[in-house]
């Protein structure tokens, strides 16, 4: 895809980026079909080459293999008058399949294997290899790893592979297991290209990564039709070096419905605790995704990161990071929820950043690395995008002390921020408007700044307001204190003006400074502060956070439950908020 560079209204940006996230889903699509429950449905040509693997009755010098028309079309379910002689081990039946076919190894539910995977390529996208499973058990087969790599596919050119239930576990890694060791350790998910080789198709769906040090995408080639859908990233941790839940750079990919919980870091940062104990430390994230293009993110869950949700960097000048969508995903907890703005500052480095319908809940809750911070989205140094339709709701950590919804920063223009919903923000600024860098043709319209007796501010600014146009936002603060303050601070041998206002006094001097039009003082319609808790209680499950995370955690290829996912979720707590109605004051 070509990077663009345009100027946006709101209209054509909606359209725009909303080509974009079409275009990038085309790009990185698998063309099978969907179960009725949303998984990939595979089917074995007449080519297919199919072998089955089990370590609890399997034996590798019985083990035959078979095709469709000995197995019909139900190789994961096979004929009971067929007589199945296994592979013990993985390795064994692997090499049995052959490169460049769209060959099969089905994987037996509920057995636990103590070895790694491997990859051949398949024929087409519609005509995979395939790895994933069968049996009656409803429960994934596992590989224990320990401190080697999970799968890994290096350096040379790859094609059309899919990986379905399965789940890897570092199990010589946690601390909790039986066979725990020590904390050294690999990689769960490796992927990298070389320099001008290609990766084409490669459909990493419903699989389990548990305590590796990271899951890496990257290289200097080419990858394409990259899909990560329905996979869980949990307890990343190192002791030795940065560690993510998932590490991308260079890549053009959709991460779509995984489930992000508790990466980079083993135990919190303390007195006791450094990251030689795999402590949390401020460079590990939940994701980071370097220097790349053409990425979606829809309907994840992002839970107890170290740091930062979503770290985004664009390290290689201008519109070094284009074109990406994040769409409809929950975050809770962790420091930060989207960051795009690190870690080398430079002008428009990030360009058309779609950020749509997000749900932010009690970010800095934990303060996993003992900071208090409570950040929502950083925006720095973007050339065009939009941010709309979130939800940034319910700090409520009263350690917090650091803490907004949006902040803009460095050299940016060509930005919309409309019809977003800022409520709840324990000691937190809705919006912060720095002054360092040159801001232009910013829009900043039809938001809801809605705050509690003890929220901050709902605007701060830094300096003039030059390149921002404010009409029809919603503002409110139950304070009703008059303690806003407009005052001068000496910095670097220059004056810089801040105004902050968080009343109603002083929202008429907002206007004023700002010649917003149809703007209003008014208290939106809320019908209750919709958290966790209350949607929990509204499935009719046990009423804390925990319990949602361990329900969260528990979901896997065989045992998803929708009334877990990002999208059921993000649904319910965005209706508590009708925010096209208001109440009199």
């Amino acid at each position: 895809m070509q990077t663009m560079q345009v100027k946006c209204n709101i209209d054509f940006c909606d359209i725009l980026f909303t080509f974009t996230l079409l275009l990038s889903f085309l790009t990185t699509a698998q063309t099978l079909p969907k179960t009725p429950e949303g998984w990939t449905v595979f089917s074995p040509s007449d080519e297919s080459l199919i072998v089955y693997v089990s370590s609890s009755d399997g034996n590798d010098e019985t083990a035959q293999t078979y095709t469709k028309t000995e197995l019909g079309n139900s190789p994961f379910s096979p004929p009971e008058n067929i007589l199945l002689r296994p592979f013990k081990t993985f390795d064994a039946a692997f090499k049995r399949t052959r490169n460049n076919k769209p060959d099969w190894i089905l994987v037996k539910r509920g057995d636990e294997f103590f070895e790694s995977i491997k990859v051949k390529n398949g024929k087409s996208l519609t005509e995979p290899s395939l790895i994933s499973t069968y049996g009656k058990t409803k429960t994934n087969p596992r590989f224990n790893t320990g401190k080697r790599k999970a799968l890994s596919i290096c350096c040379k050119s790859f094609s059309f592979i899919a990986v379905q239930g399965l789940d890897f576990y570092a199990h010589t890694r946690d601390p909790k297991s039986k066979y725990f060791t020590s904390s050294e350790g690999a990689y769960g998910l490796g992927v990298y290209i070389s320099e001008e080789k290609l990766g084409n198709g490669l459909l990493i769906e419903g699989n389990r990564f548990n305590f590796y040090t990271n899951n890496v995408v990257q290289g200097l080639g080419t990858l394409k039709n990259i899909m990560i859908r329905r996979n869980s990233f949990f307890d990343n941790y190192s002791t030795t070096s940065h560690s993510q839940g998932f590490y991308a750079a260079n890549v053009s990919l959709t991460l779509e419905e995984n489930i992000f919980d508790h990466n980079g870091w083993l135990v919190h940062a303390d007195q006791e605790h450094s990251k030689a104990q795999g402590a949390a430390t401020m460079f590990n994230h939940n994701t980071y995704f370097a220097n790349s293009k053409n990425v979606t993110f829809i309907n994840n869950i992002f839970i107890r990161s170290s740091s930062i949700h979503n770290k985004w960097t664009a390290n290689n000048g201008a519109h070094s990071s284009s074109n990406v969508a994040i769409k409809n995903n929950l975050y809770l907890d962790g420091e930060i929820g989207i960051s795009a703005g690190g870690n080398k500052p430079g002008s428009y480095r990030f360009n058309n950043y779609q950020i749509s319908d997000n749900v932010m809940l009690n970010i800095g809750r934990s303060q996993p690395t003992n900071r208090a911070l409570g950040w929502g989205l950083e925006i720095k140094d973007w050339d065009g995008g939009i941010v709309k339709n979130n939800y940034f709701l319910n700090q409520v950590t009263r350690e917090v002390t650091n803490s907004y919804g949006i902040n803009i920063s460095g050299t940016t223009q060509n930005l919309i921020i409309t019809n977003n919903v800022f409520n709840s923000l324990h000691n937190a600024n809705a919006l912060i408007l720095e002054n360092k860098g040159v801001k232009k043709e910013i829009t900043i319209n039809n938001n809801y700044f809605t705050f509690t007796a003890d929220g901050g501010a709902l605007i701060k600014n830094h300096g003039k307001l030059n390149g921002y146009t404010f009409y029809n936002n919603k503002y409110f603060h139950q304070s009703g204190r008059n303690h806003v303050y407009t005052t001068k601070s000496k910095k670097n041998s220059f004056w810089q003006n801040i105004f902050t206002f968080n009343d109603d006094n002083n929202f008429v001097d907002w206007v004023s400074q700002t010649n917003e039009k149809e703007s209003q003082w008014i208290k939106p319609n809320i019908k209750e502060e919709r958290t966790i808790e209350s949607y929990l209680k509204s499935i009719k499950e046990k009423e804390n956070t925990a319990h949602f995370i361990s329900k969260v955690r528990s979901m896997s290829f065989l045992n998803w439950d929708d009334r877990f996912t990002a999208e059921q979720v993000n649904k319910y707590i965005k209706l508590g908020y009708t925010i096209n109605e208001h109440i009199d004051e």
